[in-house]
C-alpha cells in the first residue's frame, strides 16, 4: 500500500487527514468543511481542502475500507444479537433472519 507523505505541507498531518475525513465521511463541500475548519479555528481555503482531497483522499479511503467491520451471521432478538440460535425464545419478541 502506498505511503503518504505529508512533507512540505504547511499543516500537521492530523488537521489533513480530519479534513480529507470529513469531506469523505459525510459527503460535505469543499465550503463546509473550510467553514467546520475554521470553526475550530483553522485558517484553510476551500482550495487546500480540494488538493488535499484529491491527493490523499484514493489512499485514505482505500485504508479505511480495508478495516471496515464486517458483521457477523446470526439472528436478533428482541436488542439483542443472538449467534448461537435462529429459533424464537418464548416472551422474547420477533426474530430477524439475516445480518440485517
Amino acid at each position: 500500500m502506498m505511503e503518504l507523505s505529508y512533507r512540505r505541507h504547511r499543516f500537521p498531518s492530523v488537521v489533513i487527514q480530519h479534513a480529507v475525513w470529513l469531506y469523505l465521511r459525510f459527503t460535505l463541500s469543499y465550503g463546509d468543511v473550510e467553514d467546520l475548519l475554521a470553526e475550530r479555528g483553522l485558517d484553510i481555503s476551500y482550495e487546500t481542502v480540494r488538493s488535499w482531497v484529491l491527493k490523499f483522499g484514493p489512499v485514505i479511503a482505500r485504508r479505511q475500507s480495508a478495516t471496515t467491520f464486517t458483521p457477523r451471521r446470526g439472528s436478533f432478538e428482541a436488542g439483542s444479537f443472538n449467534t448461537q440460535s435462529s429459533s424464537p425464545r418464548a416472551g422474547r419478541g420477533l426474530v430477524r433472519e439475516g445480518p440485517f
